[in-house]
């Protein structure tokens, strides 16, 4: 594990993993690696020991378990070099202590327009959905339950905003050695290629940064 990409949801992370595959990077597991690999009760299990004090909490062991070495169907592949957005982002301390020598970027952006990205897609989706009668929910659905619950205390509208601060400051806190030692990197989507590829110690790309929404990924994904 190389790249602790440690931003909420909404701060660039899809367009951020996309740049690190640009970048020599190419297996980053973000959101949509969960549904593919069948991971959802792992990641339940994780949030659970976490928030609820059921099980082991999880730590280097636990986290190689599925992050290293196989997939759904027991096929060995290269171990993700990082990862990025939720579910791995509650995480954060955690996955600082089980890999200490990983580069951490901390994705953020203007809190007024995390908060109301948030809330027009994936607080929307998941409340309506919610509410609406379904026979057929998606396999991601109970893991989406237990973050949205569990980190937000299921009312994102009235929590959202200070846990977006709380969440930034835990991520700084933990990553203070890395700082002090030039492996923390504090990113916005605007900054684009030139920082992150110092922080790299790569080349700048010949192609523009990317520039990706996974917004409608991740209703598919929610919604199959």
């Amino acid at each position: 594990m190389e790249i602790l990409v440690l931003g909420l949801p909404r701060t660039g992370t899809q367009s951020l993993a996309d740049a690190l595959n640009i970048l020599g990077y190419p297996n980053i597991y973000h959101m949509r690696e969960v549904g593919k690999n069948q991971h959802q009760a792992k990641w339940i299990e994780a949030l659970e020991a976490k928030f609820e004090g059921k099980g082991k909490p999880f730590g280097r062991e636990e986290f190689d378990s599925f992050l290293s070495g196989y997939n759904a169907e027991d096929m060995f592949v290269d171990s993700y070099q990082g990862v990025a957005d939720y579910p791995a982002a509650i995480f954060p301390c955690e996955l600082i202590a089980a890999y200490p020598n990983a580069k951490i970027i901390l994705s953020t952006r203007d809190e007024d327009k995390w908060y109301a990205s948030m809330l027009a897609t994936l607080w929307h989706k998941w409340s309506t959905s919610k509410s609406a009668s379904d026979p057929a929910p998606s396999p991601m659905r109970p893991l989406s339950d237990k973050y949205q619950t569990l980190v937000w205390g299921g009312d994102f509208p009235a929590r959202g905003r200070a846990q977006f601060r709380a969440h930034n400051a835990l991520v700084r806190s933990c990553a203070g050695p890395s700082e002090q030692e030039g492996g923390f990197l504090e990113w916005d989507p605007r900054d684009g290629w030139a920082p992150l590829c110092e922080f790299l110690g790569k080349e700048v790309p010949k192609v523009p940064f990317p520039r990706v929404d996974d917004w409608l990924e991740y209703k598919m994904l929610h919604s199959t």
